[in-house]
């Protein structure tokens, strides 16, 4: 039994550099800040939940 097979070129893989690790995650450090929903370095306090 014969099977019809179509190969793919390789694609060698590339990377995209978007900035420094240190700089992209630079606000999660610590506790008295969120950076999900709000920007970096809210105060917890001033942050609302619905």
């Amino acid at each position: 039994m014969e099977q019809n097979v179509q190969k793919h070129e390789y694609e060698t893989p590339s990377l995209t550099v978007h900035g420094s690790i240190e700089t992209i995650t630079q606000g999660g450090a610590g506790t008295t800040a969120l950076d999900a929903s709000f920007p970096a370095h809210t105060p917890v306090g001033e942050l609302t939940f619905s």
